[in-house]
C-alpha cells in the first residue's frame, strides 16, 4: 500500500534538486551559479554536484555566458504523461458525482471528423433510458455536447464541418440556417454552456459544457439529458452551474485551466 511521505522522510538531495529545477524554470534568462546557491541557501559544493548531475541527465544546461537554465526535458516528460491520460477514466468519477447530484444521465463526448462521438455514459437514477450509448455518433448542430465543442472551434473549421455535414436531420426546432447556428454558438461562448432544446428528439433536452486540455483547447464536452418536463427552463441556472463546475473539474484533472 502506498504511503504519503512526510517532510521528515524527504531525501535532502532530491528535495534540493527539485528546488533548483523549480527556480530555473521560473528564470527563463538563466541564473549564475552564485545566484542559485545563495537564493536556495545551499552549500557551494552541494549546489555544484546537483547542477552537474542535472546537466548530465539533460534537465539543465550551461549557457555560453556561464549561466544555468532549465531545458525542455521536464516539458517532454509532462507531455508524455498528458498523452497517456485516459479521459474516460479521468472523467468518470466526476460524471458519476454529477449524476448523483442531479439524477440525470451524463455523457462524455469528443469531436471525431464531422461528428461528435459519445466516449462514456453514466445512466441516470430514474427508470427512463435514452437512445445514447458509447460509440454513438451525432451531428454537432443537434446536440449539446456538439455545440459545446463547436463553439470553440475556429470559424473555418466549423464552416468546413457544416458544409460537409449540413444542418439537416433534426426536428423543426433545430437551427434552420448557418446564421441561426452561429448565433447559438455565440450564446454558448457567452454563457459557458450549451442547450439542445428538443432539436434532435422532440420532448428531450440536453445541457452541455466544454472540457479543456492542458493547453486550454476544447477537446471534449459533457452533458446531461432529460425529458423536457424533467429539465424545465426554471432549473437552467442551477443546472448550468453544476455542469460547468463538473467540466472545469475534469479540465483541471487533465492539466487544463477549465
Amino acid at each position: 500500500m502506498n504511503k504519503r511521505v512526510s517532510k521528515s522522510q524527504l531525501i535532502p538531495n532530491v528535495d534540493r534538486a527539485f528546488k533548483i529545477l523549480e527556480l530555473l524554470s521560473a528564470s527563463p534568462d538563466g541564473l549564475r551559479f552564485v545566484d542559485i546557491y545563495e537564493r536556495l541557501s545551499l552549500a557551494k559544493s552541494s549546489a555544484f554536484v546537483l547542477l552537474d548531475n542535472l546537466e548530465m541527465k539533460g534537465y539543465v544546461e550551461k549557457m555560453s555566458e556561464g549561466k544555468y537554465r532549465a531545458t525542455l526535458k521536464l516539458f517532454h516528460l509532462g507531455s508524455q504523461v498528458l498523452k497517456s491520460m485516459d479521459i474516460r477514466a479521468i472523467a468518470l468519477p466526476f460524471m458519476t458525482a454529477l449524476r448523483d447530484d442531479t439524477g440525470y444521465p451524463v455523457h462524455l463526448a469528443s469531436l471525431d471528423g464531422l461528428d461528435v462521438v459519445y466516449l462514456e455514459k453514466v445512466e441516470g437514477t430514474s427508470f427512463i433510458r435514452f437512445d445514447t450509448y458509447i460509440g454513438k455518433r451525432s451531428s454537432i448542430h443537434l446536440t449539446a455536447v456538439g455545440k459545446a465543442i463547436a463553439a470553440f472551434l475556429s470559424e473555418p473549421q466549423t464552416d468546413e464541418i457544416l458544409a460537409a455535414r449540413g444542418l439537416g436531420g433534426g426536428t423543426e426546432k433545430a437551427a434552420a440556417n448557418l446564421a441561426d447556428f452561429k448565433a447559438m454558438l455565440q450564446s454558448v461562448r457567452e454563457k459557458g454552456y450549451a442547450i439542445e432544446d428538443e432539436e434532435e428528439v422532440l420532448g428531450v433536452r440536453c445541457m452541455g459544457a466544454p472540457i479543456r486540455n492542458h493547453i486550454g483547447d476544447v477537446t471534449a464536452s459533457i452533458s446531461i439529458i432529460a425529458l423536457s418536463r424533467d429539465m424545465p427552463t426554471s432549473r437552467f441556472s442551477e443546472l448550468s452551474s453544476k455542469i460547468i463546475h463538473t467540466a472545469r473539474q475534469i479540465s483541471s484533472a487533465l492539466g487544463g485551466t477549465g
